[in-house]
């Protein structure tokens, strides 16, 4: 998708972080934005920042989790923006530890945010950007995290793979209206997602957030403003798959190559 000036984009998770660094890079396109978040006040503040520098940019609390949430975010946006042509499911929340020790809740609250939050966006969103026949385009913010599996993280990267085969799905079925799919993938990044815990609801009841073993290579990621601009660079490309980084390629490289083995193993005779 290429002519992006003058059009409407929707990001969730926009109060802070690569969320903030995606609503940057598509107001530097000229398009109009709807920012999401359940913070509302650092929403408000990013929000304001960008009509402050020219762009037309509204703020809307929303609860990514919550069907009849997104489903107020997208009247608003088409109410008072009058279409999406860009949707950015982007929201996402984080929590380490062993995966037998995680709670029903635990589960509840990542799977809540992480995918179904994507999912809810796209169900609510897709068919309404069809109905526009105009091209669109869907980012959905998975992780590297959605390629590689590992101790520590096991919850949250359950929730980006699942993010990863919906969107490759997704993409399939909306190849014929015009709408393309990515999948953002990226690599340790400069935000507060370390913090994410501040905002579980309480009714889940507290947990550790158990991630000091990645404050190190958060702290010297990737500014999330960069991201933003290499996934703007893979919605122009309506590229598949958009890694902000190759710090993970051998890794990656190394599993799809143990799979590869594997199914020329099934071929031989047992």
């Amino acid at each position: 998708m290429t002519d992006l000036e003058g059009g409407v984009a929707v990001v969730t998770g926009a109060a802070s972080g690569i969320g903030a660094g995606l609503a940057r890079a598509l107001a530097a396109e000229g398009m109009r934005l709807a920012l999401a978040d359940i913070e509302e006040a650092p929403l408000a503040a990013v929000a304001k920042e960008l009509r402050d520098a020219g762009a037309q940019a509204i703020a809307v609390g929303t609860d990514v989790s919550q069907r009849k949430s997104v489903e107020a975010l997208a009247e608003r946006v088409f109410s008072e923006l009058g279409g999406a042509h860009v949707v950015c499911n982007n929201a996402g929340v984080c929590q380490g530890g062993p995966l037998l020790e995680m709670s029903d809740a635990d589960w509840d609250w990542l799977l809540g945010v992480n995918f179904h939050g994507v999912r809810l966006g796209c169900s609510v969103f897709a068919p309404r950007m069809r109905e526009q026949r105009e091209p669109g385009h869907i980012l959905n913010t998975a992780s590297v995290g959605g390629f590689l599996a590992g101790g520590g993280l096991g919850m949250y990267t359950t929730t980006k793979f699942a993010v990863v085969a919906y969107s490759e799905a997704l993409a399939a079925e909306l190849a014929p209206s015009g709408i393309t799919v990515s999948v953002l993938c990226p690599s340790l990044t400069r935000t507060n997602l370390m913090d994410a815990a501040r905002n579980r609801p309480s009714d889940l009841g507290p947990a550790e957030a158990g991630l000091g073993f990645l404050t190190p290579g958060v702290e010297q990621g990737t500014d999330a403003d960069e991201v933003g601009r290499i996934a703007l660079r893979g919605i122009r490309e309506g590229a598949m798959w958009i890694f902000s980084d190759g710090a993970f390629a051998e890794p990656v490289e190394a599993r799809f190559a143990g799979v590869s083995a594997a199914l020329k193993r099934a071929e031989e005779p047992v």
